[in-house]
Formats: C-alpha cells, structure tokens, sequence
C-alpha cells in the first residue's frame, strides 16, 4: 500500500507542478517594428562580388585525386614551369643573361599596395624585381630571366615586410630566425 500512496502523492505534486508552470508561461512579442529593423541592418551589410570570389579562391579546400590523376596533374605542372620557352625582352628590357631561364615569381597578397621579390641573385636588395597586379585582384606576379642554378628570395610587401612563398618547393633557415624560399632553375650542368 505504502508504494502505490508514493507514486499517488508523485502525481498529485507533479500535476501542481504542471499548475504553477502554466501560470508563469506568457507569450513573449517582439516590439513592433523589430522585424523590419533586423532586416534592414542585414541588407546594409556590404555584400561585394569581388570579396565573395577571392573568399572562395582564399578557403582551403581539402583536394583529392587518385594516383594516376596526381602523376598527370605533376607531369603538366613540370611541363608548365620547366619547359616554358623564355619570354623575348621587350623594348628597354635589360638583356637576359645567356642560357637565362624566365621564372615565374607568384604571391597572392590582397592586402598589399606593392610587392617585390628579391634574393641572393639580387644581392638582397629590398627594392627588387617588382610584382605587377593589373586586375587589382590581389594576384602578384612577376617574370624573371635566371641563369641555371639554385637561387634564394623572399618576397618584400609594402616595403616593409619580408614574407617567405608560401607556394615554394623548398625552403631555408635565412640565419636571423625567418626562412628563405628556395627555386631552382634547370638547365646546365649545375643542378
């Protein structure tokens, strides 16, 4: 008997409980005008197609490919960058050294007003080789003609800061606690 007068009495504190919270419930509304108001402040956020663009070129993407696609896509980007004929100087271009290879130099930098590369074929010289981004995309590229070997650079934004490829092959301890990127340049019996 003692067990069935527990759970009678359970219900009858549970059915005062259910009482009591169904007098504290109230509907809550939004104060007029709050919908427009929220919806106003979302189509005043600036929404650019340009930034959405470079946002989906930015994100990191996870890339799978199957061996076979990954030696086709290693083959083709060997074939683009080593056996790409050099590019004929333009008028007023210094004359590129004998048995110059043209080296693409890339950094994408959106952030970035100026950009140049620089290295030991350069004598480290902060002013360098300047990048050109004509679309204003944030792209910085520039070509230039290297004799065979195995060269160190970094890249100089803004003047100011020195910023290592993040896209190179290779990369060194420059000896002042940073790190240098590393290209080679086929040809000759050197590399």
């Amino acid at each position: 008997m003692s067990d069935r007068r527990d759970w009678q009495g359970g219900r009858a504190e549970e059915e005062r409980v259910r009482e009591l919270l169904g007098s504290v419930r109230e509907e809550i509304h939004a104060p007029a005008g709050f919908h427009a108001s929220v919806m106003r402040a979302v189509e005043e956020v600036p929404d650019s197609f340009g930034r959405r663009v470079l946002d989906w070129w930015l994100r990191p993407r996870p890339l799978r490919l199957s061996p076979a696609h990954g030696l086709l896509a290693a083959v083709a980007l060997a074939g683009l960058l080593l056996l790409r004929p050099p590019a004929p100087a333009g008028p007023g271009d210094a004359a590129a050294p004998v048995g110059a290879a043209v080296t693409r130099f890339v950094l994408v930098a959106p952030e970035a007003t100026s950009v140049h590369v620089t290295g030991d074929f350069l004598s480290w010289s902060p002013q360098g080789i300047p990048l050109l981004d004509p679309r204003g995309t944030g792209v910085w590229t520039a070509d230039v003609p290297l004799p065979p070997g195995v060269y160190q650079y970094t890249f100089v934004i803004d003047g100011t800061e020195w910023r290592s490829d993040p896209g190179a092959v290779s990369q060194v301890d420059d000896g002042f606690g940073q790190v240098n990127s590393v290209v080679i340049v086929p040809g000759g019996s050197d590399v």
